[in-house]
């Protein structure tokens, strides 16, 4: 696998600090394309401190989409296709061939088994779970048992 680093665009500076950096940055990438990734413009791929972002290979990510892992790492297998400006962040897990359509979203802790679809504006919050072939329809909201209702109440009831 290709690995790419925080520091692959802008080459680490030469003081002590920026070589022991680039230095860990080879030794345990944050995040690792496999062969065949297809990447569109304006993309954003990003990992934070302890996480990571494994893309399988033959996998497409379309123009404008963006990619955070936070707390542990963020997985797109192989074959999969990340519609343009969609957005994968938190903890999320796609299986082979998954779909996730144009300005659709999955965040947190949220998982789609293999061949899944996330159509087109459709969100996958904490806790979901997108079964084998299953499609999310449009303009859809899936959550799962561990989402949090604990928010400001809206005085309707």
């Amino acid at each position: 696998m290709e690995t790419v680093g925080p520091d692959a665009v802008v080459p680490p500076p030469a003081s002590l600090r920026g070589r022991v950096r680039a230095w860990r940055v080879r030794r345990r990438p944050r995040v690792v394309l496999g062969p065949g990734v297809r990447i569109g413009q304006g993309a954003v791929i990003r990992a934070e401190r302890g996480a990571r972002v494994l893309v399988g290979a033959g996998a497409a990510i379309g123009d404008g989409a963006r990619i955070e892992a936070a707390g542990g790492g963020l997985e797109i297998g192989p074959g999969s296709v990340i519609g343009a400006h969609a957005s994968l962040a938190g903890a999320v897990v796609l299986g082979r061939e998954c779909v996730v359509g144009d300005w659709a979203r999955a965040e947190g802790v949220a998982r789609l088994d293999d061949r899944a679809r996330l159509a087109a504006h459709a969100v996958a919050l904490t806790g979901a779970h997108v079964p084998a072939g299953a499609l999310v329809a449009a303009y859809a909201v899936v959550g799962g048992p561990d989402l949090k209702r604990d928010g400001p109440s809206s005085g309707w009831g």
